[in-house]
């Protein structure tokens, strides 16, 4: 299972004092922000992803349909703005711990 949004957000808004519902400013933090905070703190950024790594938030529900209501599909549906870091933030910070060593 993969680490839940809001996990992004609470690490943005933790060790960057960043508002968690702005989802531009944690983008911002994750890309500008992040990478010139100290070893330390990268690695204590990094510990705090990966123990929520496979855990549910419990704001992610199954959704279900009345019967006769058409199904939305992806390419009906408007584009999301999501954090940058979702798919690839694991190499990322791997990639920033060793170059702070």
């Amino acid at each position: 299972m993969p680490t839940p949004t809001s996990s992004f957000l609470d690490v943005a808004a933790r060790y960057g004092d960043v508002d968690p519902d702005d989802i531009s400013a944690v983008q911002h933090w994750f890309m500008e922000v992040l990478p010139t905070l100290p070893h330390e703190t990268i690695e204590e950024i990094l510990e705090a992803l990966l123990e929520s790594e496979g855990t549910s938030d419990g704001k992610q529900t199954v959704r279900s349909y009345p019967r006769g209501v058409p199904v939305p599909s992806l390419s009906s549906s408007p584009p999301a703005r999501i954090p940058i870091l979702v798919g690839g933030w694991r190499d990322l910070l791997l990639r920033l711990r060793r170059a702070k060593t």
